[in-house]
């Protein structure tokens, strides 16, 4: 399906029920990130960076999958969280997961690179349905994550793709094929972003927006 049939939507309190039909699927039948298979990133509902646990205190929970969609839907109500939802024929194909840096409760590995002086727009994650990856969803929502951090009257987009020359190795064993969910640097470069710093294991890029 073109790109330009994709319809971006930002997240809202009303859209919840389609936010979560989409995860929910994700969790269920995507190749990588199902729950049974994947019970580390199977079950995040992309709340990794609004949640205070540590990492091993969230993968060592009993019920993890249902405890981060209760605790997502709580901030979803309460106009909280922040992203956008990619479109297709009424059914959503894609998540970004965007805010202003400073409104997300844990950076975490991220936190090297926060100066609290500086009003930055951070785009965090991408989820594409397995049938739709490779068919321009990213890239349209990269692009649409743009306008809404323009639209909130912050200069600079910033960005986290994964450094193409760090280590793969993993205790999560993912495979490299997946290990893009931040999007790929190409992709960010192709869209005018450049390099700002560049980190053992990822590398910020930046375009005035």
């Amino acid at each position: 399906m073109p790109s330009d049939r994709i319809v971006i939507r930002e997240l809202k309190p009303g859209l919840a029920a389609d936010y979560f039909d989409f995860f929910d699927d994700i969790y269920d039948n995507d190749p990588w990130l199902n729950s049974k298979d994947n019970p580390w990133w199977g079950g995040c509902y992309c709340g990794f960076w609004d949640d205070l646990r540590e990492e091993d205190e969230i993968n060592s929970s009993k019920d993890k999958r249902s405890a981060n969609r209760t605790a997502r839907l709580k901030m979803i109500e309460e106009a909280k969280a922040s992203g956008l939802l990619a479109y297709q024929e009424g059914k959503v194909i894609g998540w970004c997961n965007v805010a202003p840096r400073s409104n997300y409760i844990n950076l975490r590995n991220l936190k090297a690179v926060e100066d609290s002086s500086e009003r930055v727009g951070s785009i965090m994650c991408f989820v594409v349905s397995a049938g739709h990856r490779g068919s321009g969803v990213a890239p349209r929502l990269l692009q649409s994550a743009c306008d809404l951090i323009k639209s909130w009257r912050i200069p600079i987009a910033e960005g986290y793709p994964r450094n193409p020359e760090a280590a793969t190795n993993s205790p999560y064993n993912i495979p490299k094929l997946n290990l893009g969910f931040r999007g790929s640097l190409n992709m960010f470069l192709r869209s005018g972003f450049h390099v700002h710093r560049n980190l053992e294991r990822f590398i910020v890029v930046r375009k005035a927006v």
